[in-house]
C-alpha cells in the first residue's frame, strides 16, 4: 500500500494537470475573494452602496477574523469540482490507458493498489485545502498591513486556533469526499475524459440547479432529492462558521440538520471507497474480446492472393498500397469515423445532451415551481402571471437562449459543456495517439483534422437545434394547459426571421466555444488537460472577468469588449432578459451591440479552428 501510494505521489509530483487542479481553490480565493473585494472596496462610491454595501461592510469580510469563513466557503458547488475531477483522472486514466494492470503486476494486491490510489489523492487534496486557508490568511494580512491606521482592532485578530482547525476539518472534509467519488466515477467509466465529463456536468450544472430549485420549492420531492444530495450536505458543513460580513449562512435556507449532513457525506465518503473497492475486486484488469467481436471480426477478414511466400493463404487485411482518396473523399472519411466513434461515447452525449436539459430545468421547469408556488416562502412578491409569460410560445426564444447558455450569477454559462466537448474530442487523438492511426489511413493531416471539426460541429449544432425543439415544444405545451391553444393570441409563437436570427446566434456561439475547447485539446496533447483549462477558466477567470467588467471604464472597457465574455453577453439577452421582466433588475453584465458580438464570436470561431489546423499540420505525430 505504501509502495502503491508513493508511486502515485511520484505521478501527481510530475503531472502539470494535477497542479493545475490543486492550485484552483487557492487561486480562486486569492482572485475572486481578496483581490477583486479589495479593488472594490477601494472604488466604491455612494451610488454603490446600494448594490455591493458601505465600505465598512465590504472592508469586514478582508480582514483576518474572517479568513476561516472565506475560506470554507469555497468547498462547496464549484468549488469542489477540481477535487471531483483529480479523482476521476487518477482512476479513470489508470484503467483507459490499461496501466492499471502494470500497476497490479508490481505485486501488491488490488486492495492495497487502490487503498494506495486513495491515500495519495487524499494526501494531495489535503495539500491543496491546506494551501487555500494559508492564501487566506496571507491575503488578509496584507491588507491588514495596507489598510493599518483605518482597521478596528478586533476585525485585525484573527480566529482562534480551535476555529480555524474546525473550518480546516470541515473543508477537508468535503473536498475528500467529492475526491472519493471522483475516483468511483473514474473506476466506473474506465475513462478519465468520460469521468470529467460526468464530473463537471454534476458540479457546474446539476447540483446547483438542484439547489435553487429546492430553495424555490417549501416540500415535496424536489426538496427532498437535493437535500439527499452531497452538495447540500457540503453547504451545511462549511456553513457552519458564518458567512462572509456577518448575516444569516446558506445553513438557514435548507432542510438538513447540521448531524443529517455530516453523515450524509460520511455515507457518500465511506459508499465511494467501499464501492470503488468491489470494482477494482471483481473486474478484469485486462480488457479480453468477447466472443460477438471474435466472430465479427472472423466475418469480416477478406480473402487476398499473397504473391510470392505464403501464396494463397486467407489474410485479414489487404496487402498492397491503399489509394490516396482525393481532399473531399479524405475529410468525409475523417468525418464518418469522428462521428462514428463520438456515437459510441457516452461523454460525448452527456455533454450534448447537457445544453438542452439545462434549458429544461432553467427555462421551464423551474419556472413552473415558482408559478406553483409563487408569494410563497422564497417566491415571495414574485407574479405568477409574469412567471407564466416567460413560458409562453412568444417567449419561447428568450427561453432557449437564456435557460441554455446562462445561468444566474456565480453559476456557470452553458457554453463551458461546448468548450468541454471540443477538449474532449481533440484531446482524446492526441492523447491516445489515435491520430497516428486516423492519418496513416490515407487522408492529409488537414483532412483528417477537418473532418473532426466537421464532426464537432454536428454534435452543437444537433445540441442546439434540439435545444430550440423542446423550448418550442414546451412552450407549447404549457400554452395548450394554460390557455386551451398551443399557439395563443395573446403570445403567438415568433416569425421564422426572429427564430433564424436566434438560431444563428445560437450556432455562433457555440461553434466559437466549440473551436475553442478543440484548439485547446489539439494545443495540450491530452483531454484531461484540456478540460482542466476549461474548467479553470470556468471557475475562476471568467467570474473574475465578468466581476471587473462592470466596473471597467475607457480603454479597459475597449479591452474587454474584444474578450468573448461581452459577445457572449449580448447573445444571451439577443432576444430579451426574463429577470427584467420578473425582478425588475438583473444582474449587471457588460455587452456589447449585436453586430459587433456576432462578428467576435466568429473571428474567435476562426481563430481557434485555424490554430489546432496549423498545429496539426506541422506538429511531429511521434
Amino acid at each position: 500500500m505504501l509502495a502503491s501510494m508513493r508511486a502515485e505521489l511520484l505521478v501527481l509530483r510530475k503531472w502539470p494537470a494535477a497542479w493545475g487542479l490543486l492550485l484552483v481553490t487557492p487561486a480562486l480565493i486569492l482572485t475572486s475573494d481578496y483581490v477583486a473585494e479589495f479593488v472594490s472596496y477601494l472604488n466604491l462610491t455612494p451610488a454603490d452602496y446600494a448594490v455591493y454595501g458601505t465600505p465598512a461592510q465590504a472592508f469586514s469580510s478582508l480582514t483576518p477574523s474572517q479568513f476561516n469563513i472565506i475560506a470554507v466557503n469555497q468547498f462547496n458547488f464549484s468549488g469542489t469540482a477540481p477535487f471531483m475531477v483529480l479523482g476521476a483522472i487518477m482512476a479513470g486514466g489508470d484503467w483507459g490507458r490499461g496501466t492499471i494492470g502494470t500497476a497490479l503486476l508490481q505485486r501488491p494486491g488490488r486492495a492495497q493498489t487502490l487503498a494506495g490510489q486513495a491515500l495519495a489523492l487524499a494526501v494531495a487534496i489535503t495539500g491543496s485545502v491546506l494551501a487555500t486557508f494559508a492564501v487566506a490568511a496571507a491575503a488578509s494580512g496584507a491588507i491588514r498591513v495596507a489598510e493599518g491606521k483605518s482597521i478596528n482592532p478586533f476585525l485585525a485578530a484573527a480566529p482562534p486556533a480551535v476555529v480555524i482547525a474546525e473550518s480546516a476539518g470541515a473543508a477537508l472534509f468535503v473536498a475528500l469526499s467529492y475526491g472519493m467519488l471522483g475516483l468511483l466515477l473514474g473506476t466506473v467509466c474506465r475513462s478519465g475524459a468520460g469521468a470529467i465529463a460526468v464530473a463537471l456536468l454534476w458540479t457546474l450544472i446539476i447540483e446547483v440547479t438542484l439547489y435553487q430549485l429546492a430553495l424555490d420549492y417549501p416540500a415535496g420531492i424536489l426538496r427532498t432529492i437535493s437535500d439527499l444530495t452531497p452538495g447540500a450536505a457540503a453547504t451545511v458543513v462549511t456553513g457552519l462558521f458564518g458567512d462572509p460580513g456577518g448575516g444569516a449562512t446558506s445553513q438557514n435556507y435548507m432542510a438538513v440538520g447540521t448531524t443529517a449532513a455530516v453523515v450524509t457525506l460520511a455515507v457518500y465518503l465511506a459508499g465511494a471507497v467501499a464501492l470503488t473497492m468491489f470494482i477494482v475486486w471483481r473486474r478484469d484488469a485486462v480488457t479480453v474480446p468477447s466472443r460477438r467481436r471474435l466472430r465479427r471480426r472472423r466475418r469480416t477478414a477478406v480473402p487476398v492472393r499473397v504473391s510470392g511466400f505464403g501464396a494463397g493463404r486467407t489474410a485479414g487485411a489487404t496487402v498492397g498500397r491503399a489509394r490516396t482518396p482525393t481532399a473531399a473523399g479524405g475529410v468525409l472519411a475523417s468525418l464518418r469515423a469522428e462521428l462514428l466513434v463520438m456515437g459510441r461515447r457516452p461523454a460525448v452525449w452527456a455533454l450534448a445532451l447537457a445544453v438542452p436539459a439545462e434549458m429544461l430545468l432553467n427555462s421551464y421547469f423551474s419556472p413552473l415551481v415558482s408559478y406553483a408556488t409563487a408569494n410563497s416562502g422564497v417566491t415571495l412578491g414574485v407574479s405568477a402571471p409574469l412567471v407564466l409569460s416567460t413560458m409562453m410560445p412568444g417567449r419561447y426564444l428568450t427561453a432557449a437562449l437564456n435557460g441554455a447558455f446562462s445561468v444566474q450569477a456565480g453559476d456557470v454559462y452553458g457554453v463551458v459543456v461546448f468548450m468541454l466537448l471540443g477538449a474532449l474530442v481533440g484531446g482524446s487523438d492526441w492523447g491516445r495517439g489515435t491520430i497516428k492511426t486516423a492519418v496513416l489511413q490515407g487522408p492529409s493531416r488537414l483532412c483528417a483534422f477537418a473532418g473532426q471539426a466537421l464532426a464537432v460541429a454536428i454534435a452543437v449544432a444537433a445540441s442546439i437545434a434540439l435545444t430550440f425543439i423542446l423550448a418550442a415544444a414546451a412552450s407549447a405545451v404549457v400554452a395548450l394547459h394554460q390557455t386551451g391553444s398551443p399557439d395563443p393570441a395573446a403570445s403567438p409563437f415568433p416569425a421564422l426571421d426572429s427564430v433564424a436570427k436566434a438560431l444563428a446566434a445560437a450556432l455562433v456561439l457555440g461553434l466559437a466555444y466549440a473551436a475553442v475547447g478543440l484548439a485547446l485539446g489539439i494545443w495540450l496533447r491530452s483531454a484531461a488537460a484540456a478540460i482542466g483549462a476549461v474548467l479553470l477558466w470556468a471557475v475562476i477567470i471568467q467570474p473574475s472577468i465578468e466581476y471587473f467588467a462592470v466596473q471597467l471604464h475607457g480603454v479597459g472597457l475597449h479591452l474587454y469588449e474584444i474578450l468573448p465574455s461581452a459577445a457572449t453577453n449580448t447573445v444571451i439577452y439577443l432576444d430579451g432578459n426574463p429577470d427584467l421582466a420578473l425582478y425588475g433588475s438583473n444582474y449587471p453584465s457588460a455587452v456589447v451591440a449585436p453586430a459587433v458580438a456576432f462578428l467576435t464570436l466568429a473571428l474567435y470561431a476562426v481563430l481557434f479552428v485555424a490554430l489546432p489546423a496549423l498545429i496539426t499540420r506541422r506538429r511531429d505525430i511521434v
